[in-house]
């Protein structure tokens, strides 16, 4: 059995790590690290990501900080050269920055739209073009991207994040197509997962967590220790025969658990 275990490590393997400041991220940081990677978080705050590196080192593990807006492509050049500078080389790239901010339809300009398109999957996109050569003289590597329940299902008032999220996931099958057989790129397509950004939609008003967790097939919101496992099994030799895969950690929900719903036009 702790063979079979053993295929859940990491040991020595060099992860970049997207949003690692907080939430998700931090999760995936936090799970990488336990596994034996040694892992970069960055993120455009140097006090959150900071923080993350302190939690991993706590654990016995080698993280370093390094400030990036994935919206710039030549701050993410300076994070792969950065971390190669400092590690020699890449192994795992986590795409896990993101966001959404909510707009009826009418309301979501053009610029605002092609904002979250770039956010959430141009990003992707440009960081794993530029690290990609240096996973190929390393014989190889694992790709995860942060998408969405979003990205299979529609939300009124998220169509920008949901189109975004949508690009996403094809991104994931299409470089998985293109880097097989020495690069293995998956998707995790998230549900309601407790971070600071969900706590904030839980206070919108009184009872929302009782009612999006009701609408939820586990009747519960997950954790980014869910996601961190997950994201773990996808980089180690356990997920080794997985690439282009979507794998849905949201609960088991078939369409939106939020409990409101923007009127009709």
């Amino acid at each position: 059995m702790n063979n079979l275990l053993d295929r859940m490590r990491v040991e020595g393997k060099v992860a970049i790590v997207t949003g690692a400041g907080r939430g998700v991220g931090r999760g995936i940081a936090l799970a990488l690290a336990s596994g034996g990677a040694k892992v970069v978080c960055s993120a455009r705050s140097a006090k959150e990501i900071a923080e993350t590196v302190a939690m991993i080192k706590a654990q016995g593990a080698e993280s370093v900080p390094i400030i990036a807006d994935v919206m710039d492509e030549q701050q993410l050049q300076n994070l792969v050269d950065r971390t190669v500078e400092e590690y020699s080389g890449i192994d795992i790239i986590i795409n896990n920055a993101g966001g959404n901010d909510y707009a009826p339809f009418l309301e979501t300009t053009t610029d605002s739209f092609k904002y979250h398109f770039d956010w959430n999957t141009t990003s992707a996109f440009t960081l794993s073009r530029i690290a990609t050569p240096w996973m190929l003289k390393r014989g190889g590597g694992s790709i995860i991207n942060i998408s969405s329940a979003a990205g299979h299902i529609g939300i009124r008032g998220m169509m920008a994040y949901c189109v975004a999220k949508a690009g996403l996931d094809q991104l994931t099958r299409c470089m998985a197509e293109e880097l097989a057989p020495k690069i293995r790129v998956n998707c995790l397509a998230l549900g309601s997962i407790m971070t600071p950004a969900l706590q904030k939609t839980f206070d919108l008003e009184e009872g929302f967590r009782e009612k999006l967790e009701s609408k939820t097939p586990l009747q519960c919101v997950g954790n980014a220790e869910n996601v961190g496992l997950a994201a773990l099994f996808l980089c180690s030799e356990a997920g080794s025969y997985c690439t282009g895969a979507i794998l849905n950690i949201d609960g088991g929900i078939q369409d939106t658990n939020l409990p409101f719903r923007l009127p009709d036009l």
